[in-house]
């Protein structure tokens, strides 16, 4: 199965039966890959977030895993801490885009800043990519705090939202 490991975290894409009941029936999830039962629910915010990837997987299923959810497993506990979405394949300049989220109790663990830098990597070194995108709210220090530490550099910003990238050197 692909995914990546670290020394704390397993990271797994989901394909679109998996990707359905993350969004649909989050305990059956757990269940069929043999996790603990997570406290956390997903957002309203993020079930919708998580129907357009659902719609991407569908449309290309043999490329899942670079229009998915990756779930953030902690093997400590063996539970669900968090998500991270690759938002498509390569652009034509060469740019992946990224979201993540973790789960309230597992903030400030160091989970988020372990997944984004192990995704980032393995990102980093697929074909036809040279730089991996998030954008954060402005107000979301938590999520600057993560990019900073992983080593995104800021590079444009909105009226609301801030750009970060990694990019091959």
């Amino acid at each position: 199965m692909l995914g990546i490991t670290t020394d704390r975290l397993k990271m797994i894409p989901l394909k679109a039966e998996n990707l359905g009941l993350l969004i649909k029936d989050q305990k059956q999830l757990e269940s069929n890959l043999s996790l603990h039962e997570s406290s956390s629910i997903l957002s309203q915010e993020l079930k919708q977030a998580m129907e357009v990837r659902l719609s991407k997987v569908l449309t290309d299923e043999k490329n899942y895993f670079w229009c998915t959810n990756w779930i953030i497993v902690s093997k400590d506990i063996n539970e669900i801490v968090g998500g991270i979405m690759i938002k498509g394949t390569p652009n034509d300049n060469g740019e992946v885009v990224i979201g993540y989220y973790t789960h309230f109790e597992h903030q400030g663990n160091g989970f988020m800043t372990e997944a984004v830098t192990n995704l980032k990597n393995w990102l980093l070194k697929q074909a036809n990519v040279i730089y991996v995108i998030a954008d954060t709210e402005k107000d979301n220090i938590g999520s600057h705090r993560v990019l900073e530490k992983t080593g995104a550099e800021m590079y444009k910003e909105t009226e609301e939202l801030f750009f970060w990238r990694f990019f091959t050197s």
